[in-house]
């Protein structure tokens, strides 16, 4: 309640954009900011990477509880950023950010020329993010975007202790479908595949832990936590997994502890 207490005084009389995914962490950043600052606006950019499921979910979620919400719409298949990436796939991460920050940093622009005031720019990286090798983490900092919960120390566990005591349901995690694709180069095809290979999975497995299906070569490399991993121990199950992914367009398909 302490680190609750100090995030609220962290927004207190500030106007503030937020990055916003509509995952548990950016949520609970702009609630707070919605509740206790000035004036909030959540920014999301879809840059053609996340499922227009997960955008209207975001969407959702911010009408939900009054936060007022924008996206940016900014394809990274459609312009130059895709070739910059596919160029330097092992930067992909930071690549996204860099070109994500720019927009953040026109959108408090706007902001500033609104309330003729300052504006900060702050996103959900939590305190147990920055024990992780997260490029983006960097590529945000060189912009001058704060993250709030990690400054605080506030961990995923106690993000979910505090949108319970604030009564508020946990979202489901989503993720950048281009982390899945593991050689270059990244294409709107591969995505696809990738999207349609996991909601099958999650249909005819049952799935409810964390899993991912990956495209290395146009092999299909299923990763299932080792809790669910007797879901998928049936040849005749693996036989119609195998039949569908090649329908799909891949040529083989192979299995992978998380």
């Amino acid at each position: 309640m302490e680190k609750f207490r100090r995030l609220k005084e962290y927004f207190r009389g500030k106007v503030s954009l937020v990055s916003y995914s509509g995952g548990m962490d950016s949520l609970l950043v702009a609630l707070v900011s919605r509740y206790y600052g000035r004036y909030t606006l959540a920014v999301t950019v879809d840059n053609g990477f996340f499922p227009e499921e997960v955008i209207k979910k975001g969407r959702e979620i911010a009408r939900r509880y009054g936060i007022d919400h924008k996206v940016v719409n900014f394809n990274y298949l459609r312009n130059r950023v895709i070739c910059e990436i596919n160029r330097n796939l092992k930067n992909r991460c930071y690549i996204c950010k860099r070109h994500m920050a720019k927009i953040l940093l026109e959108e408090r622009e706007r902001l500033r020329n609104t309330f003729n005031r300052e504006v900060i720019v702050v996103d959900g990286t939590n305190y147990d993010d920055l024990s992780e090798d997260r490029p983006g983490i960097r590529a945000y900092r060189e912009y001058g975007i704060s993250s709030p919960l990690a400054e605080l120390e506030i961990g995923k566990e106690e993000v979910k202790e505090i949108l319970k005591f604030l009564g508020v349901p946990i979202p489901r995690e989503d993720s950048c479908l281009a982390t899945r694709i593991l050689n270059p180069p990244i294409t709107e095809e591969r995505l696809k595949r990738v999207y349609e290979g996991e909601r099958f999975l999650a249909s005819y497995l049952g799935l409810e832990g964390y899993f991912r299906v990956r495209d290395f070569h146009n092999i299909a490399l299923i990763q299932i936590e080792e809790k669910e991993i007797h879901k998928i121990l049936d040849v005749n199950k693996f036989k119609e997994i195998d039949k569908r992914f090649k329908e799909m367009g891949f040529e083989r398909v192979a299995l992978t502890l998380r």
